[in-house]
């Protein structure tokens, strides 16, 4: 397993949750300390098209559900990571527009969502000030407001360590610290994974869940990858606890981080950042300024960190999953959404490496339509 985010963490929790495969988990860092470490972390199908992309990430929020259910009974991975599934927070999701334009598209979006039969409700400004959010600011008490109420927010890097951790407790074996520099091939398979430090590890199986660095592993096996990565900003403020959910909004998109912290992003300021981090204290000033004409409570909230992530998308802009017909016994799980899709991705990508299964969700997202 070439990387630790939450897709490959998943997968590596899955496969050794089987007993029936010896799973080495490898990352250049620690687990859930690189995009997943800086993803605003919603799990949702709110935005996702096709239909086929949309199933995808609907099944997708419901398997953490079942993994939050799965995961309460308490383990000694739990123990040193927090209780029960305490990186899963349900609570839904708000959203509304600030002119008549975007209205319009929300108001589509709402009934699209609600004829594919997702969780989608209209309320009152009124309303949600009085039950749900009273410090949000909205334009007027009348403000049609969007509720998704089975959206979530993930602790991904939480989420990553206790799934390694569970891993490791049955029986995985972890390489952290460590780039792989080449993959030795045997019979037009892989054989080994040299790493940077000279030390080699046979393998059988490849799972390439690199995430930005995905295409350079595909490249290793002479596979093309082709990524679109954009990058994206998380800003953890020091905030008390003004909000209780995601909040999405013109201006800015909110959401809880942990006691006392509030996580914040925006397309918008995603779309200034380039290839260079100077601007960045600039940035984060802004997007600030931005929160607090959401919710005024942030006046005097203090910035504590600046996340800067690279979403490792796929060219098309949809997921990679499963296994590549030239390559034997070589996987991708690569994917935009991965916080959504890990859980999901996890559990259907190791029935397919240890039994061939391939389930429908996955079918339409093959890796051999990027041709070799």
């Amino acid at each position: 397993m070439i990387g630790a985010g939450v897709v490959g963490a998943s997968v590596a929790f899955r496969l050794a949750q089987t007993g029936e495969a010896r799973v080495f988990i490898i990352d250049r860092s620690s687990p859930g300390s690189g995009t997943t470490s800086a993803s605003f972390a919603w799990a949702n199908a709110n935005e996702k098209t096709p239909r086929e992309y949309f199933e995808l990430n609907r099944a997708g929020l419901e398997e953490h559900y079942l993994l939050r259910d799965e995961l309460s009974g308490g383990s000694e991975a739990d123990a040193r990571v927090g209780a029960g599934a305490s990186w899963f927070h349900p609570g839904g999701n708000l959203e509304w527009a600030g002119d008549a334009e975007s209205l319009e598209r929300l108001e589509r979006r709402v009934e699209r969502l609600r004829s594919w039969g997702y969780a989608a409700e209209w309320k009152k400004a009124s309303w949600v000030n009085e039950y749900l959010e009273p410090n949000v600011a909205f334009p007027s008490p009348e403000t049609p407001v969007a509720f998704f109420p089975e959206e979530a927010w993930v602790d991904a890097p939480r989420l990553a360590n206790s799934l390694v951790e569970r891993a490791r407790e049955d029986g995985a074996d972890t390489r952290f610290g460590a780039t792989v520099q080449e993959i030795e091939a045997a019979g037009g398979r892989g054989s080994a994974l040299r790493f940077d430090s000279g030390e080699s590890l046979p393998v059988d199986t490849v799972v390439n869940a690199a995430g930005p660095e995905a295409d350079r592993v595909a490249a290793l096996l002479g596979r093309p990858l082709p990524l679109k990565p954009s990058k994206g900003m998380i800003l953890r403020v020091a905030a008390g606890s003004p909000v209780g959910r995601l909040i999405h909004s013109q201006y800015a998109n909110l959401r809880p981080d942990g006691p006392g912290h509030i996580a914040i992003n925006h397309g918008s300021i995603d779309q200034e950042l380039g290839s260079k981090t100077e601007a960045e204290g600039h940035l984060s000033h802004k997007l600030l300024e931005h929160a607090r004409r959401v919710v005024p409570a942030l006046e005097s909230a203090k910035v504590k960190g600046i996340r800067i992530g690279v979403r490792p998308m796929p060219e098309d802009g949809l997921s990679s999953v499963g296994a590549v017909d030239t390559l034997p016994d070589y996987y991708e799980a690569v994917t935009h959404s991965g916080v959504t899709l890990g859980p999901l991705l996890g559990r259907l990508l190791a029935r397919e490496i240890l039994s061939g299964e391939v389930d429908k969700l996955i079918v339409p997202f093959r890796p051999d339509r990027f041709a070799r």
